[in-house]
């Protein structure tokens, strides 16, 4: 019954590949809507955590679903590329923009007498915390933690921890300011 299972589960990931091809976003945002659900309800079947009220768009690459867990409210832009080899959670409330890129995995370099390429790799989880927001084609590296109340701009490189209520920038991203709006719920 177990292999039948993931049989089942790789057959849903395989349906989810091919609904992931479809991009109505720019043009029928109805249409795109009801694929957000349906993408988001293929991924729970393949093992995701999804929170309700949350949405994966098109063309977005998720390696192990199974190692995905995202809160409520949050969203990842399209054409995202995420390599979950160890987990990855994200948190309630963060907003991903377009062309995002985050992976778990990083090469061993430990050994001076092994060719690189031969050493292996070693796989650390990221963890974003909860009302982030995270501009188009950032990337985030093996490791990291992203505390609550934070921004990030485009096209930065977060390759260490970055604390709470902050607005951070650049190759690597480093702090900028201070978050100073008031939130009002």
């Amino acid at each position: 019954m177990n292999t039948l299972n993931k049989i089942i589960k790789k057959f849903i990931f395989l349906i989810y590949a091919l609904i992931n091809q479809i991009n109505f976003h720019f043009k029928f945002r109805t249409i795109d809507s009801f694929f957000d659900i349906i993408r988001v309800n293929l991924l729970r079947f393949c093992g995701a955590k999804i929170g309700t009220n949350s949405s994966v768009h098109p063309n977005v690459m998720i390696l192990n679903p199974q190692n995905l867990v995202i809160g409520n409210n949050s969203n990842i832009g399209s054409n995202s590329e995420i390599f979950n080899y160890s987990k990855i959670i994200i948190g309630d409330n963060v907003d991903i923009g377009t062309q995002f890129y985050i992976n778990t995995n990083n090469h061993n370099t430990d050994n001076p007498n092994k060719p690189l390429a031969y050493q292996g790799a070693v796989s650390k989880k990221i963890e974003i915390g909860s009302d982030v927001w995270i501009g188009a084609r950032v990337t985030i590296l093996s490791g990291v933690k992203i505390q609550n109340r934070v921004v990030i701009g485009a096209c930065s490189l977060v390759n260490k921890n970055l604390p709470s209520n902050g607005v951070y920038a650049g190759v690597p991203a480093t702090w900028k300011r201070k978050l100073w709006f008031l939130y009002v719920d």
